[in-house]
C-alpha cells in the first residue's frame, strides 16, 4: 500500500489542504502544533473512521464549523483507490456521515461500517484479527504514536504477551488447547449420556429373548387352534345350507299363505262391490222414475235470437239516451253563457277591446239578443227533457223484457239437464246389470283359487318346526366358532404385539450396540487427546513461541544497537516480550531510562513488531508502509545519525516520519513543511 495524497476540508487546524505524499521516506516537518500529527490522524480516520475512545469526532472536526472531511488516494496491489470520509455537527454531537470508496475509477457509496468493511478486505488483515476499534495489525506494523508504544512497554506483561500472541497468530494454540478442554469436557458428558443410555443393554438382550421363546409359543398356540377352527368354519357352512334349503320352503308356504290372503281380500272385495252395485242399481231405479215424472213440456222455441234481438234493442236506446244526455248538457251550458253574458253588458261600463263607453241602447240590443237566444235554448232543453223520460221508461221495459227472457232460457237448460241425466242414469243401470254378472264370475274363480291354494300349503305345514330346530343347532356351532375365533384373535393379536416388541428391542439393543461403539471410540479419543494432541500443541506452540521469540528478540538487539552507542547499554528480551537492559551488568529498569533512550527502546520495540509481524503475514498489504510519530524524540546529533542507517535498513516502498528535528531533513527522500498562522495549518 502505497499512499498518494490526502485532502483535509475542515479537520482540526485545516481548512482547505491537499497534501502529495510521494514515495520513499516523507519528513513531515514544522514546529511544534503546526498540524503534522493531524495528517497521520487523518490518515487513521480515512481507513478506519472514528472510534470512540481513540479518534473522536470532536478531536478532528475543525471549531465552528458543521461539516468536514478526509479523502485519501493510494495504491494497492496495482489497483488506484480514493475513499473520502465526511464529518457532520448535529444537535446529538459529532458524527460521520456516509462517504464513498472508488476502486480504479468504479465507485461505491456507504456507511461508515461498509466503507470500513470495504478497506479491512482490500488491506487482507486477518478476520480474527479486527476488533471493534482497528485492527491490532494496523496498530503495530504501520502507525503507532511513540507515547503509546512506550506505554505498552509498560504495561502489564500478561496483557502484552496475550496481545502479542494474537498479533504473531500464536494464540490459536491457546484457543486450540481451550477448546480441546471444552472438547474433553463435552465428550466426558457424551461419555456420561451414552453410558446411561446402554445401562440396561444386556437387560434388554434378555427381554429381547423372552419376548422371541413367547413368540414360539403363541405361534405353537396358533398352530393347535386353527385346525379346530376350519373344522367349526366347515360345519357351520354345512348348517347354513341345511338351513337355507329350509327357508326355500317357508319361503314357498309364505308365498301361498300371502296368495290365499290377497285372493280372500279379493273376495271379499267382489261381494262388497256386488252389494254395492245392487243397491246402486235399486236407487237409480227409483231416480230415474222421479225424473220421469218431473221433465216438463218447454217450448224451446229460438230463444237465444229473442235475447239476442232485446239485448241490441237495448243498446240502442242506452245509446240513444246518452246522445240526448249530452244534447241536454250541451243546451244547459250554452244557457249559463247567455246568462252571463246578460250580466256582463249590464255592469259594463267601457268596452274592454277599444276601450269606449258602451252606451244603453247597445247594452239593451244585447241583451234582447240573449234573450231570444235563452227562448230558443229552453224550447230545446224541455223537448230534450221530455224525450229522455220517454227514453229511460222504454229502455227499463226493454230490461224487464230482458230478464224474463233469461228466466224463460234459465228452464229450459235445467229440463234439458234433467233429460240428460236420466239417460245417463238408464245407461248407468244397464252397466251395473253387466258388471253384476262379471263380478258373479269372478267370485267363483276366486272360490276354486282358494281351495288350491290351501291344498298346497299343506305339503308345507312342519317347515317352520325344523327350522327352528336346524337354527338353534347353528346357534350352538357359531358360538363355538366364535370362541375359537376369539381365542385364534387374541393369539394373532399377541403374535403381533410380541412381533412389535421384538422390532422394537431388536432396534433399541441395535441402537445401544452402536452407541457402545461410539462410546469406545469416544474413549479412545479422549485417550488421544489428553495424552498425544494437548502435548502435540504444546510443543508446537513452544516451538513456534521460542522462533519468533528470537526472531523478535534478534531485530530488537539490531535495531537498539544501532540507536544506542555500542557498549553504554545492552537489551534482550525475556520470555514475557519485555525489553530487558542492562549497564555495566546490571540491569536497569525501563523507567529510569533517559528520554533518548526510552525512545531508542521503544522504537527499536517497534521496528521489530513491524519486520516479524509482516513476516510472519505475507499476504497483508500494508509491509511497504510505515509512518513513525516523533521517533527521535529525546535524541542526541549521534543517535539522529543512527536514524538514518535504521531508515535506509529497513528498505521500504514509504516511510512517513513526523520530527521537528531539523537534522532529519538530511537522510529523507523527500520533506513536506508545515506552519499554522492565525489558527490555519497549511503546506509551506
Amino acid at each position: 500500500m502505497i499512499i498518494k495524497n490526502i485532502k483535509l476540508e475542515n479537520i482540526r487546524s485545516y481548512i482547505s489542504q491537499d497534501i502529495e505524499l510521494p514515495q520513499g521516506s516523507v519528513l513531515l516537518s514544522g514546529d511544534i502544533g503546526s498540524g503534522k500529527s493531524t495528517v497521520l490522524l487523518a490518515i487513521d480516520f480515512a481507513l478506519f473512521g472514528l472510534r470512540k475512545t481513540e479518534l473522536t469526532g470532536a478531536s478532528l472536526l475543525r471549531n465552528g464549523t458543521n461539516e468536514g472531511s478526509v479523502e485519501m488516494h493510494f495504491e494497492i496491489d496495482g489497483q488506484d483507490v480514493i475513499i473520502k470520509r465526511n464529518l457532520k455537527r448535529t444537535s446529538s454531537g459529532i458524527s460521520q456521515d456516509a462517504g464513498f470508496i472508488m476502486i480504479n475509477g468504479e465507485k461505491r457509496d456507504g456507511t461508515a461500517i461498509e466503507l470500513k468493511q470495504s478497506i479491512l478486505n482490500l488491506l487482507n488483515y486477518p478476520k480474527d484479527l479486527l476488533t471493534k476499534s482497528k485492527s491490532l495489525i494496523y496498530k503495530y506494523t504501520v502507525y503507532t504514536p511513540q507515547e503509546e508504544m512506550k506505554h505498552i512497554l509498560i504495561e502489564d506483561k500478561d496483557a502484552r504477551l496475550d496481545t502479542l500472541r494474537k498479533v504473531f497468530g500464536i494464540n490459536k494454540y491457546k484457543r486450540i488447547r481451550e477448546n480441546t478442554g471444552i472438547l474433553t469436557s463435552a465428550i466426558k458428558e457424551k461419555k456420561k449420556e451414552l453410558a446411561g443410555q446402554i445401562h440396561d443393554l444386556e437387560q434388554k438382550k434378555g427381554e429381547l429373548k423372552q419376548k422371541k421363546e413367547a413368540l414360539e409359543e403363541e405361534n405353537s398356540k396358533l398352530e393347535t387352534t386353527m385346525p379346530r377352527l376350519e373344522l367349526l368354519k366347515r360345519e357351520c357352512e354345512k348348517k347354513k345350507k341345511e338351513i337355507e334349503e329350509t327357508e326355500n320352503q317357508i319361503t314357498k308356504l309364505n308365498k301361498i299363505k300371502n296368495q290365499l290372503e290377497i285372493k280372500k281380500l279379493e273376495q271379499k272385495t267382489k261381494e262388497k262391490q256386488n252389494r254395492e252395485a245392487q243397491n246402486e242399481l235399486e236407487d237409480l231405479s227409483k231416480q230415474v222414475t222421479r225424473t220421469e215424472k218431473e221433465i216438463k213440456e218447454v217450448a224451446e222455441e229460438s230463444i237465444d235470437a229473442q235475447i239476442k234481438a232485446k239485448r241490441e234493442e237495448l243498446q240502442k236506446l242506452e245509446k240513444e239516451t246518452r246522445d240526448i244526455l249530452n244534447e241536454i248538457a250541451s243546451l244547459r251550458t250554452k244557457k249559463i253563457g247567455a246568462e252571463e253574458l246578460k250580466a256582463r253588458i249590464t255592469d259594463l261600463e267601457n268596452c274592454p277591446t277599444c276601450k269606449q263607453e258602451v252606451k244603453e241602447e247597445h247594452k239593451t240590443a244585447i241583451r234582447e239578443e240573449e234573450d231570444n237566444k235563452l227562448t230558443a235554448i229552453n224550447k230545446k232543453l224541455a223537448i230534450k227533457e221530455q224525450s229522455y223520460e220517454e227514453k229511460q221508461q222504454s229502455q227499463t221495459k226493454t230490461e224487464e223484457e230482458l230478464e224474463q227472457l233469461k228466466e224463460k232460457k234459465s228452464a229450459i237448460d235445467v229440463n234439458r239437464l234433467k233429460l240428460q241425466s236420466l239417460e245417463e242414469k238408464k245407461n248407468r243401470k244397464e252397466h251395473l246389470k253387466t258388471q253384476q254378472g262379471i263380478i258373479k264370475d269372478e267370485l267363483e274363480e276366486l272360490k276354486d283359487a282358494i281351495l288350491n291354494l290351501e291344498e298346497e300349503s299343506k305339503k308345507y305345514k312342519d317347515a317352520e318346526g325344523i327350522f327352528k330346530t336346524k337354527k338353534q343347532g347353528l346357534e350352538k356351532l357359531q358360538d363355538k366358532k366364535s370362541d375359537a375365533d376369539k381365542e385364534a384373535a387374541l393369539i394373532k393379536n399377541e403374535i403381533k404385539n410380541l412381533n412389535r416388541l421384538i422390532a422394537g428391542l431388536n432396534t433399541e439393543v441395535s441402537q445401544k450396540e452402536k452407541t457402545k461403539q461410539g462410546l469406545a471410540q469416544l474413549i479412545q479419543l479422549q485417550e488421544w487427546t489428553e495424552k498425544h494432541f494437548l502435548n502435540l500443541m504444546e510443543v508446537m506452540e513452544k516451538n513456534i513461541m521460542l522462533k519468533v521469540h528470537n526472531d523478535f528478540d534478534s531485530l530488537f538487539q539490531k535495531w537498539f544497537n544501532m540507536l544506542i552507542e555500542t557498549g553504554m547499554l545492552q537489551a534482550k528480551m525475556d520470555p514475557t516480550f519485555t525489553p530487558l537492559i542492562e549497564q555495566n551488568g546490571h540491569d536497569i529498569d525501563y523507567a529510569f531510562l533517559s528520554g533518548g533512550e526510552k525512545t531508542a527502546v521503544a522504537l527499536a520495540y517497534r521496528l521489530a513488531l513491524n519486520q516479524v509481524i509482516n513476516k510472519l503475514m505475507r499476504n497483508i498489504k500494508t509491509s511497504d508502509l510505515l509512518i513513525l510519530d516523533e521517533p527521535t524524540d529525546g535524541f542526541s546529533n549521534e543517535q539522529l545519525d543512527r536514524v538514518k542507517d535504521v531508515i535506509e535498513d529497513l528498505d521500504l516502498k514509504q516511510i512517513i516520519l513526523v520530527s521537528h528535528e531539523p537534522k532529519v531533513e538530511s537522510f529523507v527522500n523527500n520533506t513536506i513543511m508545515f506552519k499554522k498562522e492565525n489558527h490555519v495549518s497549511q503546506t509551506a
